[in-house]
């Protein structure tokens, strides 16, 4: 999981630069004796020129204030590392984007990376391009994908489809919830409603029925169609189940739904609906399929192809107004429970039978 891909006014480095005096030489008695070297004049050469001195960075500044006044909530509240600070050359831009990326590897960057790619921002407007920017002293911290990660679900629903009849229906729907709770997952609701829109585009057409659609109703087992368990039940079945790979896979959901509800996803405001009038839904963070080619990847192969032709909203905005520290705990603290909860589903997902050749990264 990257660190921030864009910082509200990085600060310049506003140290002036300080010349030592050229240091006297001592004098062994009263009088000095000019020796022949410092007589003979210096040998003259062409040299070349360094460029270790020369600056290898240069920034433009039009306020930093809330560049400057975010790095000083962080280390008052204790999220930054007073360490960071010398490490970023005193930059506050470069202190907040250290702050984030340490904050992330504490909360499971590692084990995120392993099977999402995301990318986090924090930034004072929810458009790159556009000229409005949010309210003034507040910034946003922004999740979206790099590309999706890919799960293959069948080969887990079998298996547990042996133990009870209702677990598989129980496990689909609390692994693609608790990740919906903070990104999107493209499933086969998803792909049903392309089916039903492209259906209807059809209609109008001469020869409609020479168009072709994916069966996706073909393709979901019938084992989804029964009602999920409550996690109380949950539970009992999994302690009832011996140690084997089984357990761990409801383990790993148990502990996925926990992990999700920890913080509440904060709430779509309308100043943030006026910056993004004019967005597509956002990019899915996770592709669910049943078995790989199936019909569900064909409608997501389908739906990629435009999917980038209007700028898609954001997977999750988190607002930090400055004038009130306590928003800016409250948002990284909802930050670190998003990105326990994706760590959460990218372990669950190793544990998941047939799905090897998902993982794009190695845990450190």
């Amino acid at each position: 999981m990257s660190g921030t891909a864009g910082v509200l006014s990085p600060a310049s480095q506003g140290d002036r630069a300080m010349f030592k005096m050229a240091l006297r030489e001592k004098t062994l008695g009263a009088r000095r004796i000019i020796t022949a070297k410092q007589l003979i004049a210096p040998e003259c050469g062409v040299v070349l020129p360094r460029l270790s001195d020369v600056p290898t960075e240069h920034r433009f500044l039009a306020d930093d204030r809330e560049t400057i006044r975010l790095a000083e909530i962080l280390v008052t509240l204790g999220i930054g590392a007073v360490e960071d600070w010398s490490q970023s050359g005193r930059d506050p831009t470069k202190y907040a984007s250290l702050t984030l990326q340490r904050w992330i590897c504490n909360h499971g960057g590692a084990t995120i990376d392993r099977r999402f790619d995301l990318d986090v921002s924090l930034s004072d407007r929810l458009v790159d391009y556009s000229d409005e920017r949010g309210p003034r002293e507040t910034l946003y911290l922004i999740v979206d994908p790099e590309a999706a990660a890919f799960a293959v679900l069948n080969p887990t629903l079998d298996l547990l489809e042996k133990i009870h009849p209702r677990l598989p229906a129980t496990f689909f729907s609390y692994f693609v919830g608790s990740l919906n709770r903070w990104v999107r997952v493209y499933d086969y609701h998803d792909a049903e409603e392309r089916i039903e829109m492209l259906r209807e585009w059809y209609e109008g057409e001469a020869n409609a029925e020479q168009y072709e659609v994916p069966d996706v109703e073909g393709c979901v087992p019938q084992c989804l169609k029964d009602r999920p368990l409550s996690l109380q039940i949950l539970r009992t079945i999994g302690d009832a189940i011996r140690r084997d790979e089984t357990r761990d896979l409801v383990d790993g959901l148990l502990d996925l739904c926990r992990i999700s509800k920890r913080a509440k996803r904060p709430e779509f405001t309308e100043e943030m609906g006026e910056q993004l009038m004019d967005c597509n839904p956002p990019l899915p963070c996770l592709l669910a399929v049943f078995s790989p080619g199936d019909a569900v990847a064909g409608c997501f192969d389908d739906e990629a192809e435009t999917a980038l032709e209007t700028t898609p909203l954001p997977n999750l905005i988190i607002p930090l107004k400055l004038t009130e520290p306590a928003s800016v705990r409250q948002g990284f603290r909802t930050l670190g429970v998003a990105c326990e909860t994706l760590a959460a589903a990218s372990r669950l997902i190793d544990l998941m039978p047939g799905n090897d050749d998902g993982v794009i990264g190695c845990e450190k």
